[in-house]
């Protein structure tokens, strides 16, 4: 599955897992079923993996000509999963997108968050493998019946960390070793709001 970012697009970390995250979710839900797609979603499913690349407002625009999106925004595109011997010429051009540049000021949480991430201390580096984890991490809470949306990102020290992991309603993501991080390294824990997460510091 592939998030194209526009490359100029400002974005907290927290902004960039919750739209991420949701992407997803809408990416599965919309065209999983699609017959144009269904064999790569179950093939996807397996191994699932997300790649984040940078794209201009005129390469946006020339994606969403190319690849049919469940996500078509200004700003963030979520496109199906492919092999890359099936990506366009364009696509394969496209470079990762690792971070962006940060608001001004940060957009206030939402009130009522249905999901919050919890990012494991010192794994994550960038903003583009912390979206493919936040993916992750939503399509693994949807299939369990967790709502996904609003979602906010909280950051945990070492304890809290082993706390949450152990929670039966955790969902606990671990990376398949692609890229950054080695394989098997445990990243984010996604879990409903509740008592537990109230104390941890939000990521902005």
């Amino acid at each position: 599955m592939y998030y194209v970012v526009r490359k100029d697009v400002r974005l907290t970390l927290g902004q960039a897992m919750a739209i991420a995250g949701a992407a997803a979710v809408r990416c599965v839900r919309e065209l999983g079923r699609d017959p144009r797609f269904v064999d790569a979603f179950a093939a996807w499913h397996d191994r699932a993996r997300k790649v984040a690349l940078r794209a201009g407002a005129e390469e946006i625009e020339q994606v969403k000509a190319e690849v049919p999106c469940a996500v078509e925004g200004d700003d963030l595109l979520c496109l199906p999963p492919m092999r890359k011997s099936q990506r366009s010429e364009l696509l394969a051009a496209l470079r990762p997108f690792t971070d962006a540049p940060r608001p001004k000021e940060p957009p206030p949480e939402p009130e009522d968050p249905a999901l919050v991430y919890v990012l494991r201390p010192g794994v994550l580096k960038t903003m583009g493998k912390a979206m493919a984890q936040a993916g992750h991490a939503a399509t693994a809470a949807d299939e369990r019946g967790f709502a996904v949306l609003p979602a906010i990102v909280r950051a945990a020290g070492d304890d809290d960390w082993r706390r949450l992991r152990e929670l039966d309603r955790s969902v606990v993501v671990t990376d398949g070793g692609h890229t950054q991080v080695a394989p098997g390294t445990e990243t984010v824990v996604a879990l409903p709001p509740g008592p537990e997460t109230e104390a941890l510091s939000a990521v902005r």
